[in-house]
C-alpha cells in the first residue's frame, strides 16, 4: 500500500499547488498517476465533457457510492431472501467488506481533496468596484451565490462522510476486528487489511495514516494558496509525519518499515525540491539531476514493493498457509485445507 500512498500524494500535491518539478519528474508522476489507483480518473472525461466543477463533485463523490452499495448488492440480497442463499453467495459475502475497506482505502485522499476545493475561493479585486468572489478550482464560478451556498452545503455533508467518516469507520472496524480476532471470526478476516501490518500497540495507525494523507494531500488547499509559504508547510508535515512515525514505528515486518521510510522520504524530497524551484534556487542542470535521483528513488520504492509482495507469495505457497489479507491485493479465494501425506511405518 506504501507505492499507492505515495504517488497518490505526489500527484495530489501537484494538482493543488501547481508548483515546478523537473520536467522528466513531472512525467514520471503523470504516468504513475493512471496507476496510482486514486479514482479522480472518473472525472477527466470533463475536460472533453466540459463539466463544471459542480459536476465533477457530485461525479467524484456519488459514484464511490454506488460502487459501495454494488459491492454490499450480495450481502443485501442474502438479508432479504437468507434460504435462496447458496455456498457461492456465501462465499461473496465473506469478501465483500475486505474489499469495502480496500476501495474506501484507494478513494480517502482523492475524493477528500474535491470537498476541500469546494471551499477555497479566491478574492480577484480588479474585477469591478469591490471585488469578487471565485472558486480556485474552476473560476467560472462565482462563491457566495446561492448555488455556491448549496453545493458547500453539499460538500459540507461529503465532508462528514468521507474525509472524516471513512477514519471513524476504519476505526470502529479495527476495534471490532480487534475484539472477534481470537475466534476467527469473518469479520476479523475481513478487517485484516486495517490491522494486520501493524504492531498491537499501533493497531488504529491506519486512521493516523488517513490524517496524514488529508495534511499532505487535502488541508493544503486552505494554507497560503499559490505561494512558496504553501510548499514550505508541506514540507514542515512530511518532516513531522516522519517524526511521529519514528517515534511510534507502528509496523511488525522489517520489509514494511522500510517502504514506508522510503516512501515518505520522497514524498519531503519532492516537495523540498518543489520549493526551491518555486524559490529559483536552483539551475536547470540541478532540476535534470535532482528529478532523475526522484525517479530512480520511486522506481526502487516499486520495485521493492513488488519483491516483497513475491517473497511472501512464495512463501505462503511453500508452506501451503493461507495468504494474510494485509495488503490491497490480499483477495484470493480460500483454498480447501491440504491433507497433510503420512509415510507408512516400516514394516519389520
Amino acid at each position: 500500500r506504501t507505492p499507492v500512498i505515495v504517488m497518490q500524494i505526489l500527484t495530489q500535491f501537484v494538482s493543488i499547488t501547481g508548483v515546478a518539478l523537473p520536467l522528466q519528474y513531472l512525467d514520471f508522476l503523470q504516468v504513475m498517476d493512471l496507476i496510482s489507483l486514486d479514482l479522480r480518473w472518473l472525472t477527466s472525461p470533463g475536460c472533453v465533457l466540459h463539466l463544471s466543477f459542480y459536476q465533477r463533485l457530485l461525479l467524484t463523490t456519488l459514484v464511490p457510492l454506488g460502487i459501495a452499495g454494488v459491492i454490499l448488492a450480495p450481502r443485501a440480497y442474502r438479508l432479504c431472501k437468507p434460504r435462496s442463499a447458496g455456498a457461492k453467495l456465501q462465499r461473496v459475502c465473506e469478501k465483500d467488506l475486505h474489499v469495502l475497506l480496500v476501495f474506501a482505502f484507494l478513494v480517502y485522499s482523492g475524493v477528500s481533496l474535491t470537498i476541500f476545493q469546494t471551499f477555497a475561493c479566491d478574492y480577484l479585486e480588479y474585477d469591478g468596484p469591490d471585488g469578487t468572489w471565485y472558486l480556485r478550482a474552476d473560476y467560472t464560478i462565482q462563491c457566495r451565490t446561492p448555488e455556491h451556498t448549496a453545493y458547500v452545503t453539499y460538500a459540507a455533508i461529503m465532508l462528514l462522510m468521507y474525509p472524516l467518516g471513512i477514519p471513524a469507520i476504519f476505526a470502529w472496524m479495527i476495534r471490532l476486528g480487534a475484539a472477534d480476532v481470537r475466534e476467527r471470526s469473518a469479520l476479523a478476516s475481513a478487517t485484516s487489511f486495517l490491522r494486520k501490518p501493524y504492531s498491537p500497540h499501533a493497531c488504529y495507525w491506519e486512521c493516523a495514516e488517513c490524517l496524514r494523507r488529508l495534511l499532505l494531500a487535502g488541508l493544503l488547499v486552505f494554507i497560503m494558496p499559490g505561494t512558496a509559504g504553501q510548499t514550505a508547510m508541506a514540507c514542515v508535515f512530511a518532516v513531522l509525519a516522519g517524526m511521529v512515525y519514528e517515534s511510534v514505528r507502528p509496523h511488525e515486518e522489517t520489509g514494511e518499515e522500510f517502504l514506508y521510510r522510503l516512501g515518505y522520504g520522497i514524498i519531503a524530497a519532492s516537495m523540498f525540491t518543489s520549493l526551491l524551484i518555486q524559490v529559483k534556487y536552483v539551475d536547470e542542470y540541478s532540476q535534470n539531476a535532482i528529478g532523475k535521483l526522484l525517479i530512480a528513488l520511486n522506481v526502487i520504492l516499486l520495485a521493492a514493493a513488488f519483491t516483497q509482495a513475491f517473497l511472501v507469495y512464495r512463501k505462503v505457497r511453500t508452506t501451503a498457509g493461507p495468504i494474510r489479507q494485509n495488503s490491497c491485493f490480499g483477495l484470493r479465494r480460500h483454498d480447501t485445507p491440504r491433507l497433510q501425506e503420512v509415510e507408512p511405518a516400516p514394516t519389520s
